[in-house]
């Protein structure tokens, strides 16, 4: 036989050396190729599963090539940090490809780490237990290490089949799941995860034609060899992954896919920003947990296929509106995969809907407003056009009384006529103002401030002043007044109305108490009260209603008063109304409510 074994030092440079150096040279390429595409879910894992079969591949490369055991031993401890990371990192990189996200958080990945870094310290330690070698020698044939392995290394490839075992079962799973292009991707990705444990067994059980030969990291070179093809040939993870990141990671919509159990398998940036946690936090955690306040939405995007909400958001003060739509996600089999959840941020469509809805609101209120004032003008065009034409025509007559009989009238009578002509105009000029009033209320907007009530009402009754002593009233004003918001033009007609009313339709000689008081929801009460004959419910049902005129025989009037009072209140965020019991002497209670300062 050809001996093609060369010596270099304390090495011996054979073509299965090199093999296996050809070996860690390809996994060395395949994770530069696969630097490219680290975005890609579950990448990251394989990039390590490369790493980890080159080092094996290189420490074994060294191992075999080693002349003397001591050499041999060294290199061998090392190659555990290939052999212990390898099956878990496959683990790992085939729940990402298969979407399975459930157990891919942080505290699985550390600790199944952690547990195949422990393995690593037993060949280190072996001196000390010899529970992973029990004894090693050099083969005389084929140089290779003949071991006698220890109860440590057999827990330690249990571990290792385990994770080979579910990596395998969850890439051929996939394969079933997906269409005919991707299965070719997945058909050569399946057996370059079969190759390495198939040559490890061969190694373990002695079916081996060279002695004592590992034949794992020889299978290397094919596994390096196939992803490399499907990295360049099928462009696996290049395809659709990037045109997924190019495309989702642009889209403004916030993204969020989860699988079955609800366990978030991927989410685009814009979702990131919306929950405001790093992305390495949240792929494989529960969105139940992520959104505790929200179960039952999440139980209902669990039953359906199709589900769709609106949902609010305080972001930096500002309420965000956003419609959630929830899709089902399936496979070639229409085996339901997970969920695809959208969250479409519509602040602005629902803005301008609300500015709609105001808008129209406000129209309808106009449009009811307008209809108030055209009843309006039809009552005032029937009652208070018809008071104005009297005491106009009054005038008119008294003047041409005048100039018909100056010369021939006395003193006296000329008096009378002047005041026949002063009480019509006053009466004139009342409406006149009454009728302003009535549409600057409707009209005008005023901002609402402290008011003084004490100086309003005695505004007023210096201004009823000749109709309080003309009918000897009596009015008992409190010593103070609880402070409101209102506007003070306005509140000085609401009292004026209410004491006139009181003073017209009062005892003989009217008596007038005047108060307030604090009642519920931070509001006050302001009220008079007279001495009257009182009211009847159905009297009271129809005061301040316009042109309503209860006691036409003991007072004129057009009927305005009330409802501008009624009117004025309401404008101020505030309510009216009148007590009475209906029995002469004890007269009527009128009162306004408005907002306390407080």
């Amino acid at each position: 036989m050809v001996n093609l074994n060369t010596n270099v030092a304390s090495y011996s440079i054979s073509p299965l050396f090199m093999l296996l150096l050809i070996g860690g040279i390809i996994g060395i390429i395949t994770f530069f190729f696969l630097i490219r595409v680290i975005k890609t879910p579950g990448v990251k894992f394989l990039l390590i599963w490369q790493i980890a079969a080159s080092i094996w591949a290189f420490t074994y490369a060294f191992e075999f090539g080693a002349t003397d055991i001591q050499t041999k031993i060294l290199w061998s401890k090392f190659s555990y940090f290939g052999i212990v990371y390898c099956p878990v990192s496959f683990l790992f990189f085939s729940m990402a490809f298969a979407s399975k996200y459930k157990f891919l958080q942080r505290k699985f990945i550390i600790a199944a780490y952690a547990f195949a870094t422990l393995f690593i310290l037993f060949p280190f330690t072996n001196d000390l237990h010899h529970l992973h070698w029990v004894s090693y020698s050099i083969d005389p044939v084929t140089h290779a290490t003949d071991y006698i392995y220890g109860p440590l290394f057999w827990v330690m490839t249990f571990f290792a089949y385990l994770a080979l075992a579910g990596g395998i079962f969850n890439v051929s799973l996939l394969f079933f799941r997906s269409s005919r292009y991707y299965r070719r991707q997945i058909s050569l990705l399946l057996i370059a995860s079969v190759l390495p444990p198939m040559g490890n067994l061969f190694y373990i059980f002695h079916i081996n034609p060279i002695t004592g030969f590992d034949w794992t990291p020889f299978t290397f070179l094919f596994t390096g060899f196939l992803i490399t093809i499907n990295l360049s040939y099928f462009r696996m993870f290049e395809l659709v992954p990037f045109a997924r990141n190019t495309l989702i990671d642009i889209i403004p919509d916030a993204i969020l896919v989860v699988d079955n159990s609800l366990h978030i398998a991927d989410l685009n940036p814009a979702m990131r920003k919306l929950i405001d946690v790093k992305e390495d936090e949240l792929i494989g955690r529960s969105v139940v947990e992520l959104f505790p306040h929200r179960e039952g939405m999440i139980a209902e995007i669990e039953q359906q296929d199709n589900f769709q909400a609106v949902l609010t958001r305080d972001i930096a003060g500002k309420i965000h509106s956003f419609d959630l739509q929830a899709i089902g996600l399936f496979d070639q089999n229409k085996q339901q995969t997970g969920r695809l959840i959208v969250l479409k941020d519509i602040t602005r469509h629902v803005d301008a809907e609300d500015k709609i809805k105001e808008t129209n609101v406000r129209l309808m209120d106009e449009i009811k407003e307008k209809e108030k004032l055209i009843v309006d003008l039809d009552s005032f065009s029937h009652t208070v056009a018809h008071d104005l034409k009297n005491m106009l025509g009054a005038i008119v007559s008294a003047s041409n009384l005048i100039k018909m009989g100056i010369d021939d009238m006395s003193r006296e009578d000329l008096l009378e006529i002047n005041d026949l002509i002063r009480q019509s105009a006053t009466k004139t000029m009342h409406i006149t103002r009454e009728l302003l009033t009535l549409a600057s209320v409707r009209q005008q907007e005023v901002k609402l401030t402290k008011i003084n009530m004490q100086r309003i009402v005695l505004e007023a009754m210096n201004r009823l002043n000749d109709m309080i002593l003309e009918n000897n009233a009596k009015v008992v004003v409190p010593a103070t007044w609880h402070d409101v918001l209102g506007y003070e033009g306005w509140i000085e007609e609401v009292w004026i109305n209410y004491i006139s009313n009181a003073i017209k339709y009062g005892g003989i000689p009217p008596v007038i108490h005047m108060g307030s008081e604090v009642i519920a929801d931070q509001k006050v009460k302001f009220w008079i009260k007279d001495n009257g004959k009182g009211l009847s419910a159905e009297d009271m049902a129809l005061l301040f209603n316009k042109f309503t005129r209860l006691d036409t025989l003991r007072a004129e009037g057009h009927g305005l008063g009330l409802s501008i009072v009624k009117r004025i209140v309401e404008k101020l965020n505030g309510e009216v109304g009148v007590e009475s019991k209906n029995i002469p002497g004890e007269g009527c209670t009128f009162y306004f409510i408005l907002p306390s300062d407080n």
